[in-house]
């Protein structure tokens, strides 16, 4: 079995080191650890797949689009809602705003297309209906559970936005090496890049502007690292039931935070 890769601890650099660092490249570090975690984890050699019966598959197929309806909800649309707030008292930050505001547009949508395919595969659209995991709701508390927008932004936008591509079979890895497009249905698939993978990009672009803005101090900046390793550790926990849902079990080392 493969060794497990270790991801760069970019938090326990000098204080010299992080400030060595212009607000943009260290955006591009944060973006660069969230898409090697994703590389790794979703890599179709580190897992080994089992048969569902077709009855519990289209389950399955019902609570993994739950699960994701309400964390496109919840974690989309609460934290840019008080990272709007939180950037009211600059007015130079209306660019920022307005494109915060599409985000929650955007957010809105996609629980809308996953309730949509819940309903498709026998289950209840509605949100109120899903009995959300422990898991699931500890990553909304990481997600939403800050008074800054940078901190909210290294959790939302440039952590969780970047690897939700790869959980829906997408991001830098090719179809065949991705475990979850070879799960996925095809119709699915097809339906979710074109209405949910899509919006991403300007999504994970507004994190970029607001952590540029508002990454601070060589204090700020390693607090804002230690913030996307324990959202890392708990997507982790998610990502693995998400998988098991569809069928795969680990196999290989997980990444090492």
């Amino acid at each position: 079995m493969a060794v497990a890769v270790e991801l760069p601890k970019l938090q326990e650099l000098s204080d010299q080191e992080l400030m060595a660092w212009t607000p943009k490249e260290f955006v591009e570090k944060i973006i660069g650890k969230s898409e090697m975690f994703a590389e790794i984890f979703f890599h179709k050699e580190h897992w080994e797949t089992f048969e569902l019966d077709e009855q519990t598959r289209k389950d399955n197929l019902v609570e993994f689009c739950a699960r994701l309806a309400w964390r496109e909800f919840y974690n989309g649309v609460h934290p840019p809602s008080k990272q709007i707030v939180m950037l009211e008292k600059n007015p130079e930050d209306i660019g920022i705003r307005i494109r915060l505001a599409q985000q929650i547009i955007d957010e809105v949508q996609h629980q809308r297309t996953w309730g949509r395919w819940c309903k498709h595969y026998g289950g209840s659209p509605r949100l109120q209906d899903y009995d959300v995991s422990p898991e699931v709701i500890k990553q909304f508390q990481l997600t939403n559970d800050y008074d800054d927008p940078a901190e909210i932004a290294v959790n939302l936008q440039l952590t969780g936005e970047p690897i939700l591509v790869y959980l829906f079979g997408f991001g830098t890895l090719k179809p065949e090496e991705s475990i979850t497009y070879s799960l996925l249905p095809t119709e699915l698939l097809k339906d979710i890049e074109k209405s949910v993978v899509a919006d991403e990009p300007r999504h994970i672009a507004v994190g970029k502007e607001i952590m540029k803005k508002y990454c601070g101090d060589a204090k700020k900046r390693r607090n804002i690292l230690e913030l996307q390793c324990t959202r890392l550790e708990n997507t982790i926990r998610i990502m693995m039931k998400d998988l098991e849902l569809l069928g795969a079990k680990r196999v290989g080392q997980l990444p090492i935070i």
